[in-house]
C-alpha cells in the first residue's frame, strides 16, 4: 500500500511542476507578444538632422540638457507621448540647431540617425542620438513609451559609469 502511494505522490508532483513549467513559458511568451517597435539606421537621417532638413510633420522631443540632449526624436502627430522624461522640441528654431549640434556624444558612443518603426515594421518617425538601445513600447490609444537604455547616468553603484546626470 506504501508503495502504490508513493509512486501517486511522485506522479503528482512531476505533473504538478511539468504544469508550472508551462505555464512559466506560456507566460514568458505572452510577456513577450507585447507591442514593441525598433530603431532602423539611415545615414539619410543623419545628414537630414545634421543639415537641419528634417520633416516638419513630425511632433519633436528630446531627453537630457537642453544645450547637449542624449537623444532627438520625431514621431508621428497620432501617437502621443505621455512622459515626463520627454520634452517638446521646435525643429525650426535656433534652439533646435544647436540642440542637433551638441547632441551627447562619448567614447565608444557615436552620433547616428535612424527611421522608427511601429512593431510592424512602418516607419512613424525619425531618430538621432549616440544611444545605440532604445525601447519604443506602442500602448493602447496610439500612446507611445520610449525610454532610451542610459547606463552611463546610473552612477558606480548601480554599474554604470556615472559619467554625467541630467
Amino acid at each position: 500500500m506504501n508503495i502504490i502511494i508513493r509512486i501517486n505522490e511522485n506522479k503528482l508532483l512531476k505533473n504538478i511542476i511539468i504544469n508550472i513549467f508551462g505555464i512559466s513559458i506560456l507566460a514568458l511568451l505572452v510577456s513577450c507578444a507585447a507591442n514593441y517597435g525598433s530603431i532602423q539606421r539611415d545615414f539619410e537621417v543623419q545628414q537630414a538632422f545634421e543639415s537641419n532638413q528634417i520633416p516638419l510633420g513630425y511632433k519633436y522631443y528630446y531627453y537630457g540638457f537642453d544645450t547637449r540632449p542624449y537623444v532627438v526624436f520625431g514621431i508621428d502627430s497620432k501617437y502621443k507621448m505621455d512622459s515626463h522624461m520627454w520634452r517638446e522640441a521646435m525643429p525650426d528654431t535656433e534652439e533646435f540647431k544647436v540642440m542637433i549640434r551638441w547632441i551627447w556624444e562619448d567614447y565608444g558612443y557615436h552620433k547616428f540617425g535612424a527611421n522608427i518603426l511601429d512593431p510592424n515594421g512602418n516607419k512613424i518617425g525619425i531618430y538621432y542620438s549616440s544611444i545605440n538601445e532604445t525601447v519604443f513600447k506602442f500602448n493602447e490609444n496610439n500612446q507611445i513609451v520610449v525610454m532610451p537604455h542610459t547606463p552611463f547616468l546610473w552612477g558606480p553603484e548601480d554599474g554604470g559609469g556615472g559619467a554625467r546626470t541630467p
